[in-house]
């Protein structure tokens, strides 16, 4: 009985695994910098919420012309405990700062301090293009310094990696080769190490003893979200800015008259949405997965619908193209007719004027007519002569050809027919789910024409 337990007990936990290592990696693409499209590497939040490398978001400033702005927006130190002993306690324990400073900022509603360059009466703006919703967010004149790094992200991330043993043991730094794995991690010194190389370097009675260990990794954050600006521990959040703020951000005229709450109150809210959000959405699988249905049924169907219409729009333009041949060949037809008509008299044009030539014959005719003595005879003969003479003479004087060459006439005026080919659209019956969006444009439209619509529209 025992031990039928022990292999329930055994399965139902090997099942739950199955269950989180498959939930892990499908969450891979959450993961994603979409600049880089690798894990994220010290991730920062962008004004848009979206997140971005640091190291991919300095080469994309760089790219846009921005120099000296890809500060980095961590204060710790980016170098590994290749030399712990050397840091300074100041660096990760910088106090609050002292009431009576927090009275003169805010008399004074201005100073020197950290984020603020005295004179810059007309700061430079930094925008930077986010490749996950390509819009320009704006940066504001400190640039990547300016932004938090998404610690929840990184964390994330690394519980991910250890999911799928990505890169694996994690080895102390501080041993002599060959090098132990490591046990603890320290994020003060920026180091992992193994049981040993920690209590060598966390002797008792100093003030490293009092470093808390950590699980080992190979990407360390600093213990809590400092402000950028100010390097101090954020305490508040702005909902006005929408922006985690420190004590020293509180005092400054840029948060003047904002609604401001502790970070708590704002944690509070914001988990208790979220966990109510997620329980909706995983008390609701089932409806998740018939959505899912009807949507590839849909994808079905708009493939098929989207051929029929490619067939039916192709068709509807062969007929157009058929009516512009038939057009065509009547309106060569009239012109051939019309240009056969203007050579014929043309050509009889002249071959009247090649008899008038000296030797051709109807100036030889009249030139024998003229050697009759007889003088009825003469008049009998010379009265018609003289009457196609008296034609010949005018027509040589008034010369103008029978027929014009210009076919001016026969020119077409296509203005109007080629405005209504180019605005040739399919009708403004947009799909209800995304009216803006031409491809939803369901007939084909022929301005000016009668047309029926197509069959493939809505019913």
């Amino acid at each position: 009985m025992a031990e039928g337990e022990d292999m329930q007990t055994f399965t139902s936990i090997m099942d739950a695994l199955v269950r989180i290592s498959t939930s892990m990696k499908n969450m891979e693409k959450e993961l994603l910098c979409p600049v880089c499209q690798e894990m994220y590497k010290q991730p920062l939040v962008l004004p848009c919420t979206h997140n971005v490398c640091q190291a991919c978001a300095r080469e994309v400033l760089g790219q846009q012309g921005y120099i000296g702005h890809g500060g980095d927006p961590s204060s710790e130190p980016t170098s590994p405990a290749s030399t712990p002993s050397t840091r300074s306690p100041r660096l990760s324990r910088r106090t609050l700062p002292k009431p009576d400073r927090l009275d003169r900022l805010l008399k004074s509603g201005f100073g020197t301090y950290p984020g603020r360059k005295r004179g810059a009466l007309h700061p430079q703006v930094i925008m930077f293009p986010c490749p996950a919703c390509q819009g320009d967010v704006e940066l504001g004149e400190r640039g990547l310094a300016g932004l938090f790094r998404n610690l929840t992200l990184e964390r994330v991330v690394e519980r991910y990696r250890q999911s799928v043993s990505v890169g694996g043991a994690i080895l102390c730094q501080l041993c002599k080769p060959p090098p132990l794995e490591a046990t603890k991690g320290c994020t003060e010194c920026r180091a992992t190490f193994c049981n040993e190389c920690f209590k060598l370097f966390h002797p008792w009675g100093t003030q490293k003893a009092q470093h808390e260990p950590t699980l080992p990794t190979l990407s360390f954050r600093p213990k809590g979200l400092m402000c950028p600006d100010h390097k101090e521990e954020v305490t508040h959040y702005c909902k006005t800015c929408q922006r985690l703020v420190c004590q020293l951000c509180r005092v400054r005229r840029t948060h003047s008259g904002h609604k401001i709450t502790p970070v708590l109150s704002a944690y509070q809210a914001l988990k208790d949405k979220l966990t109510k959000s997620l329980t909706y959405i995983l008390g609701n699988q089932d409806t998740v997965q018939t959505q899912i249905c009807e949507l590839e049924e849909t994808v079905r169907h708009t493939e098929v619908s989207g051929q029929q219409a490619k067939e039916e729009v192709s068709q509807l333009v062969r007929g157009l193209g058929a009516v512009l041949e038939e057009k065509r060949a009547s309106l060569l037809q009239a012109i051939e007719e019309c240009q056969q008509e203007r050579l014929a008299r043309l050509s009889a044009q002249i071959q009247e004027h090649r008899s008038l030539l000296d030797g051709s014959g109807l100036v030889g005719y009249a030139q024998e007519v003229l050697k009759e003595t007889d003088q009825p005879c003469f008049v009998q003969a010379a009265k018609q002569l003289h009457n196609r003479i008296a034609r010949a003479t005018e027509a040589l004087q008034t010369f103008r050809p029978a027929a014009s060459s210009s076919f001016r006439h026969c020119q077409l005026d296509v203005g109007r027919e080629m405005k209504l080919l180019t605005e040739l659209n399919f009708l403004r019956a947009a799909c209800p789910l995304c009216p803006s969006s031409p491809s939803c444009m369901l007939y084909l439209s022929r301005t000016h024409a009668n047309v029926p619509s197509l069959p493939w529209g809505p019913s």
